[in-house]
This record gives C-alpha cells, structure tokens and sequence, in this order.
C-alpha cells in the first residue's frame, strides 16, 4: 500500500498522524491555490482546505531507481502535474512494501504479461489543462519560443492532461501488460478500482494488479463550483470545518492525495515468498438514479448495496468505514441506509474526512488503505470533530481512538456524484 495524504507522504505517516488526533485542514495562501485573489472576492466562501505538502514528492520520483529508464522530459512532465506525481509517490511506496521494485526494473515479461492497472480519478489534471489553456493564448510568440511551446503541450497533452494520466504513467513503469483501465466514478472510484482489480485476479486474467485512484482538485475551478452547489463547509475555522454526523454540520472542505494498492492472487504471493496484509472477501457496486449531485435520501440504494455485500459470506463485518462527507444529505441518507440494512446489529462505524478533508477521487483508494490499516493495526480511529452527534444519524460512532483485539473484518462504503455507490469487504490476514 502507499499513500500521499495531507496527514503525511507516506501510508505510516498518515496512519499514525490520523491514530494522534492530528488535522489537516488550513487556511489557504497564495502559494498553495492559483487564483487566490479572484477566490477571495466571492461571497462567502472560505478559502481553506487541505492540501499535500508537495515540497518532497519530486525529490522522491527523482531519486527512485523506478523511473531511470524512462525518457526525462516525460518524466518532468509528470512531475508538473500534482495529479500524477502524487499517484507515483504512492506508487514507489506500494511496489516497495510488495516488494516488486527490481522485477519491474528488469521489466521481466512473465511478470509483465500476468500484470494489470485499474487506477482511476474523478478528473484530469487540472493544472496542465489551465496550462495548455495558457499556450493555446501564446500564438504571437516568436518562432523559437513557439517551437518550444509546441514541445510543452505536446508532452503535457499526451502525459498530463488526460483523466488516465496517472494511469498511464504506473502502467508504463511496471510494464504491466495484461490491461489497464481508469474507472471514473467521482467519489467512489477508488473503492471501485478495488474491487475490479480483484475481479481482474479472480477471472485469471492477471495474477497481480496495481489498482488505486488519485485527485488533485484544490484548484479554484472546482472550489467555487463546490461552494455554488453548497457542499462546501463555510465555518471560519478550517481544522474544525468538516465535522460528519455532527448535528452542527455543514459540508467539507476539498482535500487532495492518492492511493495505490497491490493486488495480487494468493498463490502468486506464496511462490514470491510475500506475506499478504488483508484478503478482499467481495464487494458490490450499484447506481443511484436520483440525480447527477443528488442522493436518495431514504437511503435504499446504501441498504442494497450493503444486503448484496454481506450476504454472501453470512457474515457481518465488525467495523464499517463510512463515506461521510459532512453535507446533511449524505449524512443523513448513509445513515439511513445502514440502519434499514442492519437495523439492530450496526457494526462500530468510523469516518476520516474530519482529519484530512474530502479527497474527492481518491477518498475511496486512501479511505480503503486506512481501512486496512485499522485491520493490520488492531485499532479504529477516531470520526474527528465529532462533538454532538445528529440523532437523526443513527450509527455507533465514536471520536475516541479505540483498540480492537482480535479485530478480523471491516467493510468500506463509498458513495459518489452521478449515483455511485459502491461498498467493499476485506479480511485481516
């Protein structure tokens, strides 16, 4: 696993600042959003969030011995889009920990043609598509500067600009030949690339798959659409601004990062010698047709997708790590949904977007991580900024760090723009 969050640049780093009670969110500078002054003049919104600390990821791609047979103007551009360099980051840290560094180095082919990518975001890269639009203006230039306009929008058009970017980039490092994909499905496509990277496994179409998704959306495009659709917290201190479940809730705050997981078949890890972390038991995704930012509020489509999860195994997990932005109707209708699904046997339920903002297009992939986490670590976190819990949000939360011996468990529940709902269930090795 590895992760890029703005708790850490690291999966321990994350984990351990989100298990101290630590936050993310911030008051905005100058320096961390571009269009700062144009942002400030609209009524009412809060210019905070919770961004990545960017200072150290070039120099982690730059020193990775991963990407020194790669051409360096394709890896520079790469560099230049946080969308891709963050996935990367991920990336290098996951290959590390499943310790596959040197057989993607030596790009042997057995491994290549048995390896797959399902990595996907809700979007492109913002910062190069606000790039190309720049260059696009540039036509007086003179004749050399133009040629080297061209060469830049060339190499950010083909490496940068598009939503399958970052998964571009890890297919072309690992070699993986046996398919890549990009799911998009706003909120929920993190989760969703999980569960089609172990379906991927399961139909023997691979035996190892690179699956995650990244988001780099603290632009100020999408910082005054959210803020226009009312989903963005207006509270005027930015730690505390999203507060899930909370009866005094009033929407999140935009936060970036990724998160890559390896998958891979049990027997293929066996004959590496590598110890698996967590087994995924299954998982289902289903589509709300309410509307394209709108959630059924009884919840019924939460419910579904919980029954087809659960009820294959027989069992219930004994944690549910909640989607929970902190707007009231998702709150509400989450809530619901698990209540009329497991009515008197609700699981403990946990959320993390009070501690690192609303990651948006990775908040599956990192919320799944940290998931596993709370498996391979014994221990839940605490749902931060939980002071006053909404009766009408019927779930067994707790803001308290609690220790769980014996924890085996836990399902994760993802829920999107356009419909997305998605819910997977995964197993402590």
């Amino acid at each position: 696993m590895g992760l890029v969050t703005p708790l850490g640049n690291s999966a321990d780093i994350t984990w351990n600042r989100l298990l101290a009670g630590d936050r993310a969110g911030r008051m905005l500078n100058s320096s961390d959003i571009d269009h700062y002054d144009q942002l400030s003049r609209i009524d009412g919104l809060r210019l905070h969030g919770a961004p990545v600390n960017s200072a150290g990821l070039r120099q982690s791609l730059i020193e990775s011995k991963l990407l020194t047979h790669l051409p360096p103007d394709v890896v520079d551009t790469w560099l230049s889009e946080p969308l891709v360099a963050m996935s990367l980051v991920a990336f290098i840290e996951a290959v590390t920990q499943a310790r596959l560094t040197e057989t993607f180095i030596s790009r042997r082919e057995a491994i290549a043609t048995r390896t797959a990518v399902v990595f996907g975001s809700s979007k492109g890269g913002l910062r190069t598509i606000e790039r190309l639009a720049e260059l696009m203006r540039s036509g007086d230039a003179d004749d050399q500067q133009s040629t080297s306009l061209t060469t830049e929008f060339d190499l950010l058009w083909q490496h940068a600009f598009a939503t399958d970017s970052a998964t571009r980039a890890i297919a072309a490092i690992s070699g993986a030949m046996a398919g890549i994909s990009c799911p998009v499905a706003a909120c929920a496509t993190g989760l969703i690339s999980v569960l089609q990277g172990a379906a991927m496994i399961r139909s023997g179409q691979c035996d190892v798959c690179i699956v995650g998704s990244a988001d780099a959306g603290l632009r100020a495009s999408v910082m005054s659409s959210f803020h226009r659709l009312r989903v963005t917290s207006r509270h005027a201190d930015a730690a505390n601004a999203c507060r899930p479940f909370d009866v005094d809730r009033d929407g999140f705050l935009i936060g970036e990062g990724a998160g890559v997981m390896i998958l891979e078949s049990r027997r293929h890890a066996e004959s590496r010698g590598v110890p698996g972390i967590a087994r995924i038991l299954g998982g289902q995704w289903l589509s709300d047709p309410t509307g394209m930012t709108q959630i059924d509020q009884s919840g019924s489509i939460v419910s579904e997708v919980l029954r087809r999860s659960f009820r294959t195994h027989g069992f219930l997990p004994e944690i549910i790590s909640v989607h929970g932005t902190g707007t009231e109707s998702n709150d509400l209708a989450e809530s619901r949904g698990i209540d009329a699904a497991l009515g008197n046997n609700i699981p403990q339920c946990f959320g993390v977007k009070g501690a690192m903002g609303h990651l948006l297009g990775a908040a599956g992939s990192v919320e799944t991580i940290l998931t596993i986490l709370a498996l391979r670590d014994q221990m839940i976190p605490g749902t931060t900024n939980l002071r006053d819990q909404d009766p009408n949000c019927k779930l067994p939360l707790t803001s308290a760090l609690k220790s769980w011996p014996g924890l085996q468990r836990a399902a994760k529940l993802s829920l999107g723009f356009g419909g997305h709902v998605a819910c997977g269930v995964f197993e402590r090795e």
